[in-house]
């Protein structure tokens, strides 16, 4: 696990305007997209790149205002959409959130 990585995250957090659902939702897909190449390329691990979204999510707002819209509206979006390790951190989020976990293959 490295600074690099978090550093790659965080600049790939684009803005997610106020109040919009939409922008959050993308943001959060550009993030985790972001985090998958980096789990796909081997530059970190599963396990590690989740621990990473969470110091995100706790370090940068916005991060964390994008992970909590996705989580709640997870069953309405379009999975195919979503990273693995994106569809992977937002459904332990909705645990969190004391929220039933979203099936992977609900909505496909």
């Amino acid at each position: 696990m490295s600074m690099a990585a978090y550093d790659e995250l965080l600049e790939s957090m684009p803005s997610i305007g106020i109040l919009s659902r939409k922008k959050r939702v993308i943001a959060f897909i550009k993030v985790t997209q972001t985090a998958q190449k980096l789990v796909d390329n081997d530059q970190l691990s599963e396990e590690n790149c989740l621990y990473l979204l969470s110091v995100l999510a706790r370090k940068c707002a916005n991060f964390q205002k994008s992970s909590v819209m996705t989580a709640l509206n997870l069953s309405t979006i379009d999975l195919k959409l979503i990273p693995a390790i994106g569809f992977k951190y937002a459904n332990a989020m909705r645990c969190n959130l004391q929220m039933l976990p979203v099936d992977q293959t609900e909505n496909t």
